[in-house]
């Protein structure tokens, strides 16, 4: 939204060079007022909390006229995730407004962070850990972080944090199973010594494992990385055909009953299509879980070999499902069965930290068009991401249908194929299209959609080895007005996810500042104007209306 000003108000810019932490933190403003003297303003920063309270705090600033001036404005955060802020300056004499940004975000993380590499352990011989502190400063930090079993030290690493990240490992192979504990010290510039400590679980080595890579949030199937492509609808008839089109992944959402879903995981154990197994059922709708039958189905089917994940329920929120009941359930799933992740799906968003607790994966299902803008999916991707503080694995369930309901028309393939990238972009570590129609009901899928929605399952399938790689901190730059980035590394090129999410047509502009020398750049998938450029360590490329594009790049003498 455009800041709303008066004529003789300031030009004012805020700079994030850095997202906030829990605690003290400063906003940084740079404003201007042409002509002679100085004047005195009142800056008054206000914001709602995640947990809806409202909070405020005002500033005097004397703002000569006729140059720039920076200031840094103090203000305390006091709980993780979105804060919805807004900032007015304001003539203090006369109490009224003469500049208002509206729609601020202050995106606000822990502090410190420490996190192991695994959902749990069984046969790995390592396990990973990294600290972080999420303050830039030059001052060197001594930590430890010790392997506990209870109170007893198993293993110690001691080192120098220089920057904001340390890591290391403790072997792992010949421990028992059972809880352990990595635990963090270190000895803060400001505040004297701190510490955190995170669970991580080691169990039996089984059949069947679907682990989560903590650092990358990405699944591992028995060992091996895997990017979902799924379709929700799915018949036991449809499996092979579907995975012949490089669909990996389905559901049938809850339309199936006792032995008919038998069949269809059978086949699709056969077909090696990995489904997500519903319960919703005994859930959805109902005045108390029907937790009898929950648990006879996860004892049935968790050492399926076609079982990716237990479906905990679909929009909660919708169906008035209570937080706790969605966690006694998920609860009961984990202790029946620790080696399946537990998958919900959400479409409300100011309830993901509600649900937040009752999932290993979120899901949310996003469906703009045509009633809300296109940018929602985006918009909502951030959200859950930060929700979440990206210790969980987002995926999107993209709108795939229409003219049904109260969605008047179903998405173009272009607009289909720009909800997919701002997904993409976004961090979705899955997608699955909502939904599989049959020939019998075009009316809510057009053949131009489905067309679409089969090239981008073998689009994915084929960035699946690059998709399943960490976000480069690069991304986190700004590519220009409409345009949204996302950079990953493998086998030594880096490729840009880009999505113009403006329905006219913007500039990539991404300065590369952090990457070695890159001596080539070519658009793998995307419009045929978004020839790319190479030059004074940028990127640009013209992206058309709702365009998108994937560019490698590859390092200067390879």
């Amino acid at each position: 939204m455009a800041p709303k000003t008066t004529p003789d108000a300031p030009t004012v810019q805020i700079i994030q060079e850095q997202l906030p932490v829990v605690g003290d933190n400063l906003l940084d403003l740079q404003l201007f007022r042409p002509g002679t003297g100085s004047r005195l303003l009142t800056a008054r920063l206000e914001w709602e909390t995640p947990a809806g309270e409202q909070r405020t705090v005002e500033h005097r600033l004397q703002v000569p006229q006729g140059r720039l001036v920076r200031y840094a404005l103090p203000y305390r955060l006091e709980e993780v995730g979105i804060h919805r802020a807004a900032l007015r300056l304001y003539d203090p004499e006369l109490g009224t407004p003469i500049h208002t940004v509206e729609d601020l975000r202050l995106f606000a993380r822990p502090a410190w962070e420490l996190l192991g590499d695994r959902s749990y352990y069984t046969v790995e011989n390592e396990i990973r850990f990294r600290l972080r502190r999420n303050r830039r400063g030059d001052t060197t930090i001594p930590v430890t972080v010790e392997l506990r079993r209870g109170v007893e030290v198993l293993d110690r690493v001691d080192v120098n944090m220089v920057g904001q990240e340390v890591s290391g490992a403790f072997a792992a192979y010949a421990l028992p199973e059972g809880r352990y504990w990595l635990a963090a010290r270190w000895l803060a510039p400001v505040g004297g010594a701190d510490s955190l400590a995170v669970v991580c679980e080691k169990f039996a080595p089984a059949a069947r494992e679907v682990k989560i890579d903590l650092f990358s949030q990405s699944l591992l199937v028995d060992g091996e990385p895997f990017f979902p492509i799924g379709l929700y609808w799915l018949r036991a008839k449809d499996l092979g055909s579907m995975r012949r089109l490089h669909f990996n992944s389905g559901d049938y959402f809850y339309k199936l009953r006792g032995e008919e879903v038998a069949s269809l995981m059978d086949v699709a154990a056969v077909e090696g299509m990995q489904i997500l197994l519903e319960l919703t059922e005994y859930a959805r709708r109902k005045p108390e879980p029907d937790y009898r039958a929950i648990a006879a189905l996860v004892k049935r089917y968790r050492q399926h070999p076609a079982l990716l994940a237990w479906y905990l329920v679909d929009e909660p929120a919708e169906t008035k499902m209570a937080p706790a009941s969605a966690l006694a359930i998920y609860e009961l799933i984990r202790e029946l069965d620790p080696y399946h992740p537990v998958y919900l799906v959400n479409n409300r968003s100011h309830t993901y930290a509600a649900y937040s607790d009752a999932s290993d994966i979120l899901a949310i299902d996003v469906y703009p068009i045509p009633n809300y803008p296109i940018t929602q999916v985006g918009d909502y991707m951030q959200q859950a991401r930060w929700t979440l503080l990206e210790r969980k694995p987002v995926w999107l369930i993209a709108q795939a249908f229409g003219g049904v309901e109260h969605w008047a028309r179903s998405p173009t393939a272009s607009e289909l194929r720009n909800m997919i990238y701002q997904g993409l972009v976004g961090g979705a570590k899955g997608v699955f299209f909502y939904r599989y129609c049959e020939e019998h009901e075009r009316h809510i899928q057009p053949l131009a959609l489905w067309r679409e929605v089969q090239r981008l399952a073998a689009e994915l399938a084929e960035l699946e080895p690059v998709l399943l790689q960490e976000a480069h901190s690069l991304g986190a730059q700004s590519a220009g007005g409409g345009v949204e980035v996302a950079v990953k590394e493998y086998k030594r090129d880096f490729y840009v996810f880009a999505v113009n999410v403006a329905e006219e047509p913007r500039r990539l502009d991404l300065r590369l500042a952090g990457l070695p020398p890159m001596g080539r750049a070519e658009v793998l998938y995307g419009q045929a104007e978004a020839v790319p450029t190479l030059a004074n360590g940028r990127l640009a490329a013209e992206l058309g209306p709702l365009g998108t594009a994937v560019f490698r790049l590859q390092m200067a003498g390879i």
